[in-house]
């Protein structure tokens, strides 16, 4: 009948935009911008001391960003700025020498890790290769990464990817090589991250071209 015709086409309309919203959601999931949030994120640095123990001092992050698709790591990006002038030691008079000494934190106040590629090794599990710049320096470092979720956040409403992530480097790379070896040449590295994906979430950082010293 003449009435049902719009009805018909009403129908099919609506089911053209209802596909084209899916595969737009879609699209928009096979990858995610997040940006690191500092309150519950940890990065923790560890080195020996006369081989008795493996002290750890915490530095604090400045900004970060990292794009992830927990289906797809290899177009995963990350890009982390530290404040090398917060590291904590536990103890005050420690806290600023190693600051001084180790770090010249007064000439070079930030690292930055960039992350550019990234391989999946299991279902939870893989490597970013990326760059460490520390006191001017710029040396490749691998982060063993864990992808722990993803999910929206039941008390802030916000949707969060969770991860903990190891590495190692030798301080001597980067040209730190005072007190080896009382003081461990090679540098441990443990991470606890968060993202949040908000509106001021970015693939990296608006000053990524920056050397780390020049940042502020």
């Amino acid at each position: 009948m003449p009435h049902m015709k719009p009805a018909r086409s009403m129908s099919r309309s609506a089911f053209i935009t209802a596909a084209l919203c899916a595969l737009a959601s879609t699209a928009h999931a096979a990858g995610t911008d997040y940006r690191v949030d500092p309150v519950h994120t940890q990065v923790l640095v560890c080195v020996s001391h006369l081989g008795y123990t493996h002290p750890c001092g915490r530095l604090r992050v400045q900004s970060g960003f990292f794009h992830f698709d927990a289906n797809d790591w290899s177009q995963a990006t990350l890009d982390v700025t530290l404040d090398s002038a917060s590291l904590d030691m536990g103890d005050a008079a420690w806290s600023d020498k190693v600051r001084s000494a180790f770090l010249d934190a007064s000439r070079f106040p930030t690292a930055r890790y960039s992350g550019k590629r990234a391989e999946k090794s299991a279902e939870k599990t893989g490597v970013v290769h990326g760059a460490l710049t520390l006191v001017g320096r710029t040396q490749p470092v691998d982060l063993a990464v864990t992808f722990n979720r993803a999910a929206r956040d039941g008390y802030t409403l916000k949707y969060i990817a969770g991860f903990s992530a190891r590495a190692a480097f030798k301080r001597s790379a980067f040209g730190m090589t005072r007190d080896i070896p009382d003081v461990g040449d090679e540098v441990e590295v443990r991470i606890e991250a968060e993202g949040l994906r908000d509106k001021d979430a970015a693939v990296q950082s608006p000053d990524a071209d920056q050397p780390a010293d020049k940042q502020q």
